[in-house]
């Protein structure tokens, strides 16, 4: 029997999070989901921990050693599905096990696409944050936003042009069709490596993604309830981007361009500096040049990725500053500065007010969250969002259904 989804990992030496991470979604008794994993480890350990579950069907397992790139690790786990649609999560994360549910939902009405919302998020060890009024994200913890269900139709078109004037930078703030905690049609990645060679190119697999199917899909939907469980462990990139800054280096030093195959072609419009802002915006450029759709990037904004850069590690000002002098000769460094700068201001202002609003509105209890403590491994969080959800009173189905597909 052909499955309905299959959840794809492409992991490698995280061996911990992605044994838990398939066990979760193992545990469950529906035999419509396929688990994917595609290891490329440096070692075979993680073979061996997941052991107990190759008798179970559902799963497909496969070690490829290095020298393996992360991108090609990727196209690997896409290329073993055999799922109607397919859903990549990270080595750390989990899903709610409605996605089953809302893939159906998604055949039954020949939806390409259907992405929720990001609002439920498991904190593993040692990925505690600080206290801001009064409220602190702990370790081994399950924080559930607020979401009320509804679905909405969404035109991409719409999402690209704010992603070109955003620096190509922080695509999650936008409404995309995602592979990377969203449900597509595994035909659609088909089409996409008939045409181009390849499911996915550049060197980030979410945003390449995201605009690939978004020059391919003219509407997809958007419900705003959590499909899958995003993991913040310590070894993710967030945590070492952001409050590690061991990701803030040269491009040189990037994992994401080792054992390539051939020569990795950077992007002269983004600086050649190894961080997440980075690595996107390249990877959206590579997207749409793939495409050949470099008519869309005529509204690309340097400055605003320049200030998206340095408002995550201001410590980058010097690379930035070095790469907007070659670019702008005609301008003093005080000058590039000030562009920069300005935008940066607006934007730290707005995000901090913003970030104050929303703080308050959960002291106030106005808007609805639940923190979850004591929670150690994705096989927990997955059972405790299912108890969780229920107290929402949320009817995912209904709200799929309320949505106007015509």
């Amino acid at each position: 029997m052909t499955p309905l989804i299959s959840i794809l990992i492409a992991t490698k030496n995280r061996q911990k999070y992605c044994l838990s991470a398939v066990e979760s979604i193992l545990n469950l008794t529906d035999d419509r989901i396929q688990v994917i994993v595609q290891d490329n480890s440096d070692d075979k350990s993680l073979e061996t921990m997941i052991l107990p579950f190759i008798g179970d069907t559902r799963l497909i397992y496969r070690y490829t050693p290095p020298p393996f790139s992360s991108i090609d690790n990727f196209n690997a786990a896409i290329e073993l599905a055999t799922g109607e649609y397919i859903c990549l999560i990270g080595d750390d994360d989990g899903i709610n096990p409605e996605i089953i549910t809302a893939a159906a939902w998604a055949k039954a009405n020949n939806i390409e696409c259907l992405v929720g919302n990001l609002k439920a998020n498991y904190r593993w060890e040692n990925t505690g944050e600080k206290k801001f009024l009064h409220i602190k994200v702990v370790s081994n913890s399950l924080i559930i936003g607020d979401f009320d269900g509804t679905a909405k139709k969404v035109d991409p078109k719409v999402s690209l042009k704010k992603l070109v004037q955003n620096g190509c930078t922080n695509y999650m703030e936008f409404d995309f069709p995602k592979l990377y905690h969203g449900v597509v049609k595994r035909e659609i990645f088909e089409q996409l490596k008939l045409e181009t060679g390849a499911y996915l190119k550049g060197l980030s697999p979410d945003i390449y993604a995201a605009i690939a199917l978004s020059l391919k899909i003219n509407q997809f939907i958007v419900v705003d309830y959590p499909l899958t469980i995003p993991g913040v462990c310590s070894l993710s990139s967030s945590i070492q981007e952001g409050e590690q800054k061991t990701n803030s280096k040269d491009l040189e030093s990037a994992p994401h361009l080792r054992d390539r195959k051939t020569p990795y072609n950077w992007e002269e419009n983004v600086p050649r500096i190894y961080c997440v802002q980075t690595i996107w915006a390249d990877s959206a450029f590579a997207a749409f040049k793939e495409f050949k759709r470099d008519d869309l990037l005529q509204d690309f904004d340097v400055y605003k990725l320049c200030a998206n850069i340095l408002e995550a590690d201001p410590f980058l000002e010097p690379m930035v500053l070095s790469f907007l002098e070659k670019r702008n000769s005609q301008f003093s460094k005080q000058e590039l500065l000030n562009k920069v700068y300005s935008i940066k201001g607006m934007d730290g202002l707005m995000h901090k007010i913003l970030k104050i609003v929303f703080n308050i509105k959960r002291l106030l209890g106005i808007e609805r969250h639940m923190s979850i403590t004591s929670i150690t491994n994705m096989v927990s969080a997955t059972k405790q969002l299912e108890q969780s959800l229920i107290k929402f009173d949320l009817n995912l189905i209904k709200n799929l259904e309320d949505t106007n597909l015509k």
